[in-house]
């Protein structure tokens, strides 16, 4: 057998020893360490997904001393030959009755406060009377009391 032709079996991950070829081409892998807040590292994993690595957290675990979130992962490119990257669109903000709207139908028949409407939608009070004024006109909603809306079935 002639030293030049062997070739080394290929180490890409498949079953089987067999040479290797340009379909057995592999992306680069790494372990990453990702520290700080929850979110934040949550984000930073998302981030590495949204531009076509593959993520596996190995390891999550919250430091005692720092109180700071420490996740270790595992990123591999290899994703991103076989499918492009995930374009995020985020949901369509809802107009303001329709998030006043939804959360009265959540609870339908059942009293709740203008400061409730408020805190649940994140409008701001100009935005929110507006909308709880427009709403009652129409026969949307009742106002039961000043600052006291119910939607009835």
């Amino acid at each position: 057998m002639d030293s030049t032709d062997f070739r080394a079996p290929c180490n890409c991950g498949a079953f089987g020893d067999h040479p290797s070829n340009a379909n057995c081409e592999h992306g680069s892998a790494v372990e990453i360490e990702v520290t700080g807040g929850r979110s934040a590292c949550l984000q930073a994993i998302g981030s590495l997904r949204s531009t076509g690595y593959l993520v596996d957290i190995e390891h999550e675990w919250q430091d005692p001393e720092t109180e700071q979130w420490v996740f270790k992962i595992g990123a591999s490119n290899y994703v991103s030959r076989f499918a492009p990257p995930l374009q995020y669109t985020p949901p369509p903000t809802p107009t303001p009755e329709a998030a006043v709207l939804e959360v009265l139908n959540a609870s339908l028949g059942v009293e709740a406060s203008e400061y409730e409407i408020e805190v649940l939608t994140n409008l701001s009070p100009e935005i929110l009377a507006n909308t709880l004024t427009a709403l009652v006109e129409a026969g949307e909603i009742q106002c039961l009391n000043p600052g006291v809306y119910r939607k009835d079935a």
